[in-house]
């Protein structure tokens, strides 16, 4: 019977514990409000639409359902090497590795891409 019981807490225990952890959301990128209402936010990513994807999901939370305008944008390359570089190296190592069978070193890192937006909830 203790068996039993310790392996029932322990399936439990396990049961709560990714009942949890299905429940988090990814982590925004933090929003500071400037005056007149104006707020910035910074998305960073690995690819340059999922560092805009990342600001404006976090500028969405802050407007809670009110429309995004945005009103200013930048975006920023922060790669080993240059944008246009690192894009014809990886294409290159992609069809190396594949006539060779090794597969493609990554050279992307998850802050390549910085998109700082200025925005106002409307």
């Amino acid at each position: 019977m203790k068996t039993f019981n310790k392996t029932a807490t322990l399936a439990a225990t396990l049961v709560a514990a990714l009942t949890l952890s299905a429940c988090q959301t990814t982590p925004s990128s933090p929003v500071i409000q400037r005056a007149n209402s104006i707020y910035e936010t910074t998305g960073i990513a690995k690819t340059k639409i999922k560092a805009q994807q990342n600001a404006l999901d976090s500028a969405k939370t802050t407007c809670r359902g009110k429309q995004v305008i945005i009103v200013e944008d930048q975006v920023k390359y922060n790669g080993i090497l240059n944008e246009s570089t690192g894009r014809m190296i990886g294409q290159a190592s992609a069809v190396l590795g594949t006539i060779l069978g090794t597969g493609s070193p990554n050279l992307s890192r998850d802050d390549d891409y910085e998109y700082m937006i200025s925005f106002r909830c409307q």
